[in-house]
């Protein structure tokens, strides 16, 4: 009986995982691939990146409103901010807010639609410690530093930081937790691996398997892809091209011999040549950028910085990114006996990605080719 219960729980907690893809999902993977490329640890949070996005979206007018929607896959910029509720009911932590110069007087209508939509707040932009210190309070100190300069040329950063923290619903045991072999494209390294039997939602597909792991609260679940040797490029290229259909399931869960390694990893990085490669360009030029919505004074996104940090233990996942999009004056722009569980041992590079169960949404999606770090 034990063991119906456990597999009916982990039903509920996966089978809901693959609803229809969440704006920003399929950018967000674009970006991982883009990042990655096969050969190095890279991780987002599609959700960061769109609630940062959105914010700027709402400012914009023509063809850059138009093209950040499209890269978002969103219809509007409420799509967007609808999926706050969701993820508060997931256990997951955000925030959005808005650092403003002196210098540069918002409009009306826009203060009042980020404020209510996003429930953005407003802050003087004094200078990047004022920003660092909003992201270090709203992680909880997960992510205690982020690589932002400012210089006088700055008139506004649109922030947002998630949070989360999440029990497994089935814990991995600490003595089972021993010293393995990882394979990097770089030569072999040694990495605590942790281990567990369970019943889990399993798929084979393109030589990658995929399993489901899910949390305690029942609203995220975790993602793996395990590609064959060699293949991880080649996956992360067909789970951008085809976001909703990639993890795809058996419909019954497998008896799975699971071995993960334990991470702590936090990465850095400036998302703009990466959103640019995805097609969606003109929200980035200085000739065709359109921000009028927001201020009477002509501005340019310089940057979208994203940081980071993604811990997996026998216990869990604790997680947080903060993403900003920084503006800048511009011109007009159990016990019994069952199968042999299947091997799923993740000892080279492989993907991971925190779903929303709900929504669907990617809060956070990894490539790990280093559990060590780059």
């Amino acid at each position: 009986m034990r063991k119906i219960i456990a597999i009916v729980l982990l039903l509920l907690l996966c089978a809901s995982a693959l609803a229809e893809a969440a704006p920003g999902n399929r950018l967000g993977y674009k970006v991982l691939a883009e990042l990655s490329g096969g050969k190095r640890n890279a991780f987002v949070s599609p959700v960061s990146l769109a609630w940062a996005l959105s914010m700027a979206a709402d400012g914009a007018k023509g063809e850059t409103r138009q093209k950040l929607l499209k890269a978002l896959d969103a219809d509007d910029t409420d799509a967007v901010a609808a999926l706050a509720e969701p993820l508060v009911e997931a256990g997951v932590r955000w925030a959005n807010a808005a650092f403003v110069a002196d210098s540069l007087a918002l409009l009306e209508d826009y203060e009042a639609r980020i404020a209510s939509a996003y429930e953005a707040e407003r802050f003087a932009l004094s200078g990047a410690d004022a920003v660092k210190d909003w992201v270090r309070e709203k992680t909880d100190g997960l992510i205690e530093d982020i690589p932002l300069s400012l210089d006088g040329d700055a008139k506004l950063v649109l922030a947002n930081a998630v949070a989360m923290e999440a029990e497994w619903a089935s814990p991995f045991e600490p003595d089972d937790t021993w010293d393995d072999t990882f394979h990097t494209p770089d030569g072999d390294v040694t990495v605590p691996f942790m281990h567990q039997e369970t019943y889990a939602q399993y798929g084979e597909g393109m030589g990658v398997q995929l399993v489901c792991k899910g949390y305690m609260n029942g609203g995220l679940a975790l993602m793996i892809a395990l590609p064959p040797e060699g293949g991880l490029k080649r996956a992360l290229t067909n789970l951008a091209e085809n976001p909703n259909s990639f993890f795809t399931f058996k419909p019954n869960p497998q008896n799975v011999s699971l071995a993960l390694p334990k991470l702590d990893l936090s990465t850095e990085e400036s998302l703009v040549d990466a959103i640019v490669a995805t097609g969606c360009w003109v929200p980035f030029s200085d000739k065709y950028a359109d921000y009028s919505g927001i201020s009477d004074t002509p501005l340019l996104v310089s940057d979208v910085l994203q940081q980071v940090r993604f811990q997996l233990d026998e216990e869990g996942t604790r997680a947080a990114a903060a993403t900003e999009v920084v503006m800048v004056e511009g011109t007009a722009l159990d016990d019994d006996e069952g199968p042999k569980p299947i091997p799923f041992v993740c000892d080279r590079p492989f993907i991971v990605a925190v779903v929303d169960r709900s929504t669907g949404a990617i809060l956070f999606a990894g490539a790990v080719v280093n559990p060590l770090g780059d």
